[in-house]
């Protein structure tokens, strides 16, 4: 292939960058200026810019092309000219970077490679999926944060009329014993101090229900708290998918050669939606 093609077919502007070339030991971009016949080309800065013609610049390529290379949206070009491509498959971000280069690729190659959607999944460990259960949420529950997850889990594992419960038992506590307290000032008025001692005690006995009910409340929560930061990092680290940070081979290290079966049994490939694979 001969790289001067690139500059007769390829309107580019100083703003769309196709090619660099090393110029005084930097990498340098090369402009492209005028059209047609009064087409020539720019190697640096305004200041102190080499310009050249078309010609100059395709025998330069032709002598030193190591000292050529492409940018972000002529690279998959080139690759795709020297190693023909049946198809490429990528996730979201490089197919719409790939959507990005097809300008290029029909003005170039006249073609474009066709891109399919790479395979995506999380994958639920035993010991993940077991909290998962235990609380009863849903992977994509994890997506939404760490926060959001605490306070989900948090919700679905305390008693919501706990606070309730005791505030009734107090208050029937009182009401009762105002009752028994005028009923005995009638009988007996030396009743009414026992009664007072006995009240005393059991609210001692309630309150002191309640501290120990709050304080397993509290290490419940630390708890939950635990769980939710270890669901985030199974299966959302950094706030991220498994695919963007844990690599495959930690999988195949811990599970062995079954995890590739049982990642080959679960793979849909009709299916672009992120899919969930338990272990």
């Amino acid at each position: 292939m001969e790289a001067a093609g690139y500059h007769q077919q390829v309107k580019v502007t100083p703003s769309s960058v196709l090619l660099f070339t090393l110029h005084e030991g930097a990498r340098t971009p090369i402009h492209q200026r005028g059209r047609g016949r009064s087409v020539e080309f720019v190697i640096g800065s305004e200041d102190g810019a080499e310009v050249i013609s078309q010609a100059a610049l395709t025998d330069r390529i032709k002598a030193a092309s190591e000292q050529f290379s492409p940018n972000v949206l002529l690279r998959p070009v080139v690759q795709d000219y020297l190693l023909p491509t049946l198809a490429y498959t990528g996730g979201a971000a490089e197919t719409a970077y790939f959507a990005q280069a097809g300008a290029v690729y029909e003005a170039l190659l006249g073609r474009v490679t066709p891109i399919i959607p790479r395979y995506s999944a999380t994958i639920v460990e035993p010991k993940t999926q077991r909290l998962l259960e235990r609380y009863g949420i849903a992977v994509p529950d994890v997506f939404s944060g760490s926060e959001a997850l605490r306070q989900q889990m948090a919700a679905r594992s305390l008693p919501q009329d706990l606070q309730s419960a005791f505030d009734g038992a107090k208050n029937s506590l009182d009401s009762n014993l105002n009752a028994i307290q005028q009923k005995l000032a009638t009988l007996d008025r030396t009743l009414v101090d026992a009664a007072e001692t006995a009240r005393s005690k059991m609210q001692y006995q309630l309150e002191r229900l309640y501290t120990q009910t709050a304080r397993a409340e509290l290490q419940k929560g630390e708890l939950v708290s635990r769980h939710a930061e270890a669901l985030s990092r199974a299966l959302y680290p950094n706030k991220a998918l498994q695919e963007r940070t844990v690599g495959g081979i930690y999988y195949i290290a811990r599970y062995g050669r079954d995890f590739l079966r049982q990642l080959y049994d679960a793979i849909q490939p009709d299916c672009h939606d992120h899919q969930i694979v338990e272990l």
